[in-house]
Protein backbone atom coordinates (compact mmCIF):
# COMPACT_ATOMS: atom_id res chain seq x y z
CA UNK A 1 0.00 0.00 0.00
CA UNK A 2 1.80 3.06 -1.16
CA UNK A 3 -1.25 4.64 -2.55
CA UNK A 4 -1.27 8.45 -1.86
CA UNK A 5 0.45 10.54 -4.25
CA UNK A 6 3.51 12.49 -3.83
CA UNK A 7 3.86 14.85 -0.99
CA UNK A 8 4.80 18.62 -2.74
CA UNK A 9 8.63 18.25 -2.71
CA UNK A 10 9.04 14.74 -1.46
CA UNK A 11 8.11 11.25 -2.62
CA UNK A 12 8.94 9.50 0.32
CA UNK A 13 8.93 5.36 -0.71
CA UNK A 14 11.70 6.53 -3.37
CA UNK A 15 13.82 7.95 -0.65
CA UNK A 16 16.98 5.90 0.35
CA UNK A 17 17.64 3.95 3.82
CA UNK A 18 20.82 2.16 4.27
CA UNK A 19 21.80 3.20 1.25
CA UNK A 20 18.73 1.65 -0.84
CA UNK A 21 15.17 3.04 -2.16
CA UNK A 22 12.61 2.07 0.58
CA UNK A 23 9.87 0.92 -2.26
CA UNK A 24 12.34 -2.02 -3.06
CA UNK A 25 13.43 -3.14 0.28
CA UNK A 26 9.38 -3.72 0.82
CA UNK A 27 9.30 -5.54 -2.04
CA UNK A 28 11.86 -7.07 -1.32
CA UNK A 29 10.56 -8.12 2.00
CA UNK A 30 7.20 -9.14 0.19
CA UNK A 31 8.85 -11.85 -2.35
CA UNK A 32 8.31 -15.16 -1.80
CA UNK A 33 7.68 -18.25 -4.17
CA UNK A 34 4.05 -18.43 -5.23
CA UNK A 35 2.83 -15.18 -4.08
CA UNK A 36 2.13 -12.78 -5.86
CA UNK A 37 2.57 -8.67 -5.12
CA UNK A 38 0.63 -6.32 -6.08
CA UNK A 39 1.94 -2.14 -5.85
CA UNK A 40 -1.42 -0.63 -4.84
CA UNK A 41 -0.41 3.32 -5.77
CA UNK A 42 -1.90 6.25 -7.31
CA UNK A 43 -1.69 7.12 -10.86
CA UNK A 44 -0.72 10.59 -9.54
CA UNK A 45 2.30 8.82 -8.64
CA UNK A 46 4.08 8.53 -12.26
CA UNK A 47 7.83 8.57 -10.55
CA UNK A 48 6.74 5.40 -8.21
CA UNK A 49 5.26 3.53 -11.26
CA UNK A 50 8.20 4.37 -13.58
CA UNK A 51 10.23 3.20 -11.10
CA UNK A 52 8.51 -0.33 -9.88
CA UNK A 53 7.96 -0.98 -13.87
CA UNK A 54 12.13 -0.49 -14.31
CA UNK A 55 13.46 -2.51 -11.32
CA UNK A 56 10.47 -4.69 -10.72
CA UNK A 57 9.00 -5.83 -13.52
CA UNK A 58 7.44 -8.70 -12.09
CA UNK A 59 5.30 -6.87 -9.55
CA UNK A 60 1.76 -6.17 -10.63
CA UNK A 61 1.20 -2.27 -10.25
CA UNK A 62 -2.86 -1.30 -9.89
CA UNK A 63 -4.09 2.76 -9.45
CA UNK A 64 -7.12 2.89 -7.17
CA UNK A 65 -10.50 5.13 -8.65
CA UNK A 66 -9.68 7.89 -6.93
CA UNK A 67 -7.66 8.70 -3.93
CA UNK A 68 -10.32 7.61 -1.21
CA UNK A 69 -8.71 5.21 0.85
CA UNK A 70 -11.48 3.47 0.56
CA UNK A 71 -10.99 2.69 -3.10
CA UNK A 72 -7.22 1.83 -1.85
CA UNK A 73 -8.44 -1.08 0.53
CA UNK A 74 -10.44 -2.30 -2.47
CA UNK A 75 -8.07 -2.29 -4.86
CA UNK A 76 -5.77 -4.15 -3.30
CA UNK A 77 -7.67 -6.44 -1.73
CA UNK A 78 -10.09 -7.76 -4.34
CA UNK A 79 -7.39 -8.47 -7.19
CA UNK A 80 -8.16 -12.27 -6.83
CA UNK A 81 -9.47 -14.87 -4.40
CA UNK A 82 -6.35 -15.74 -2.61
CA UNK A 83 -6.03 -14.31 1.05
CA UNK A 84 -4.57 -10.76 1.53
CA UNK A 85 -1.62 -9.66 3.68
CA UNK A 86 -1.85 -5.64 3.45
CA UNK A 87 1.42 -4.27 3.81
CA UNK A 88 2.13 -0.13 4.81
CA UNK A 89 3.95 1.03 2.20
CA UNK A 90 7.13 2.68 4.14
CA UNK A 91 8.35 0.09 6.25
CA UNK A 92 12.02 0.99 6.15
CA UNK A 93 12.61 -1.74 8.65
CA UNK A 94 10.56 -5.05 7.08
CA UNK A 95 12.24 -8.19 6.67
CA UNK A 96 11.64 -10.77 5.05
CA UNK A 97 11.38 -13.24 7.58
CA UNK A 98 8.56 -11.23 8.95
CA UNK A 99 6.54 -11.20 5.97
CA UNK A 100 6.88 -15.18 5.71
CA UNK A 101 5.84 -15.42 9.44
CA UNK A 102 2.43 -13.97 8.33
CA UNK A 103 2.47 -15.79 5.07
CA UNK A 104 3.12 -19.30 7.17
CA UNK A 105 0.83 -18.55 9.91
CA UNK A 106 -1.82 -21.05 11.08
CA UNK A 107 -4.76 -17.97 11.00
CA UNK A 108 -6.66 -17.44 8.43
CA UNK A 109 -6.55 -13.92 9.46
CA UNK A 110 -3.95 -11.78 11.48
CA UNK A 111 -2.08 -9.00 12.83
CA UNK A 112 1.07 -9.06 15.13
CA UNK A 113 2.21 -8.50 18.93
CA UNK A 114 5.35 -6.25 19.89
CA UNK A 115 7.88 -7.34 22.58
CA UNK A 116 8.35 -3.50 21.47
CA UNK A 117 4.80 -1.43 22.05
CA UNK A 118 4.13 1.77 19.08
CA UNK A 119 3.01 3.25 22.51
CA UNK A 120 1.05 3.04 26.01
CA UNK A 121 -2.52 1.22 25.79
CA UNK A 122 -5.13 4.31 24.28
CA UNK A 123 -7.93 4.46 26.82
CA UNK A 124 -11.42 5.70 26.06
CA UNK A 125 -12.66 8.36 27.52
CA UNK A 126 -15.29 6.70 29.41
CA UNK A 127 -12.85 4.71 30.59
CA UNK A 128 -14.47 1.15 29.50
CA UNK A 129 -12.42 0.15 26.47
CA UNK A 130 -8.57 0.37 25.43
CA UNK A 131 -6.84 -0.06 22.34
CA UNK A 132 -3.57 -2.19 23.06
CA UNK A 133 0.08 -0.45 22.30
CA UNK A 134 1.48 -4.11 22.03
CA UNK A 135 -0.69 -4.59 18.86
CA UNK A 136 0.23 -3.27 15.76
CA UNK A 137 -1.89 -3.62 11.66
CA UNK A 138 1.06 -2.24 9.22
CA UNK A 139 0.74 -5.74 8.42
CA UNK A 140 -2.61 -7.16 8.67
CA UNK A 141 -3.54 -10.51 7.17
CA UNK A 142 -6.99 -11.18 5.96
CA UNK A 143 -8.62 -14.05 4.31
CA UNK A 144 -10.77 -14.34 1.12
CA UNK A 145 -13.68 -15.12 3.22
CA UNK A 146 -13.61 -12.60 5.31
CA UNK A 147 -12.75 -9.79 2.66
CA UNK A 148 -16.18 -8.37 2.40
CA UNK A 149 -16.92 -8.52 5.99
CA UNK A 150 -14.03 -6.41 6.65
CA UNK A 151 -14.80 -3.85 4.33
CA UNK A 152 -18.34 -3.84 4.98
CA UNK A 153 -20.57 -0.28 6.29
CA UNK A 154 -21.48 -1.94 9.29
CA UNK A 155 -17.29 -2.08 10.10
CA UNK A 156 -16.72 1.40 8.59
CA UNK A 157 -20.34 2.53 10.90
CA UNK A 158 -18.76 0.74 14.14
CA UNK A 159 -14.87 1.91 13.57
CA UNK A 160 -16.68 5.76 13.03
CA UNK A 161 -18.37 5.12 16.96
CA UNK A 162 -14.85 3.69 18.73
CA UNK A 163 -13.17 6.63 17.34
CA UNK A 164 -15.31 8.99 19.16
CA UNK A 165 -15.11 6.59 22.02
CA UNK A 166 -11.21 8.11 22.04
CA UNK A 167 -11.55 11.18 19.96
CA UNK A 168 -14.97 12.24 20.94
CA UNK A 169 -13.90 16.24 19.81
CA UNK A 170 -11.93 14.78 16.99
CA UNK A 171 -13.90 14.51 13.25
CA UNK A 172 -13.21 11.29 11.86
CA UNK A 173 -10.89 11.80 8.26
CA UNK A 174 -12.31 8.21 6.12
CA UNK A 175 -9.08 9.11 3.79
CA UNK A 176 -6.83 9.18 6.74
CA UNK A 177 -4.93 6.19 7.60
CA UNK A 178 -5.16 6.58 11.79
CA UNK A 179 -8.63 6.84 11.46
CA UNK A 180 -9.94 4.26 8.47
CA UNK A 181 -7.49 1.34 8.86
CA UNK A 182 -6.65 1.84 12.35
CA UNK A 183 -10.17 1.99 13.63
CA UNK A 184 -11.53 -1.11 10.93
CA UNK A 185 -8.64 -3.40 12.24
CA UNK A 186 -9.89 -2.89 16.38
CA UNK A 187 -13.05 -3.86 14.91
CA UNK A 188 -12.31 -6.71 12.51
CA UNK A 189 -9.76 -7.95 15.55
CA UNK A 190 -12.13 -6.48 18.30
CA UNK A 191 -11.81 -9.40 21.12
CA UNK A 192 -7.58 -9.15 20.75
CA UNK A 193 -6.96 -5.38 20.12
CA UNK A 194 -9.38 -4.05 23.12
CA UNK A 195 -8.86 -6.28 26.31
CA UNK A 196 -5.83 -7.16 27.95
CA UNK A 197 -7.63 -10.15 29.77
CA UNK A 198 -8.13 -11.92 26.76
CA UNK A 199 -5.60 -14.81 24.87
CA UNK A 200 -3.52 -13.03 21.55
CA UNK A 201 -6.33 -15.32 19.53
CA UNK A 202 -9.78 -15.94 19.04
CA UNK A 203 -9.54 -19.60 17.71
CA UNK A 204 -13.03 -19.90 16.62
CA UNK A 205 -12.86 -16.90 14.49
CA UNK A 206 -9.39 -18.38 13.39
CA UNK A 207 -7.87 -15.01 14.29
CA UNK A 208 -4.38 -14.04 15.71
CA UNK A 209 -0.89 -12.15 16.80
CA UNK A 210 2.21 -13.08 15.08
CA UNK A 211 4.67 -12.10 17.78
CA UNK A 212 7.75 -10.20 16.43
CA UNK A 213 10.78 -8.65 18.48
CA UNK A 214 11.22 -6.05 16.26
CA UNK A 215 9.99 -2.43 16.03
CA UNK A 216 8.06 -3.36 13.20
CA UNK A 217 6.15 0.56 13.28
CA UNK A 218 9.23 2.43 12.10
CA UNK A 219 7.72 4.08 8.77
CA UNK A 220 9.02 6.93 6.80
CA UNK A 221 5.93 9.45 7.82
Amino acid sequence: MASGPPKPGRNRHLEKFNGKILISIVIAACTHPNTPVYLIVAKENQALIDYVQKMHPEVHIRSPSSLKMLDSFRTGLFQDENDTLIVAGDLWSLKRQEVGQFLNSKYSCALYALQHPWGKDLVSVDKKLIRRGDVGDSLVLIANSAKKGYLSAENIAQARTYFARFYPHAKFNPNKGNHLWTWIDYVFFHQITSSRTKEMEVPELNQGCIYFTSKLYLDND
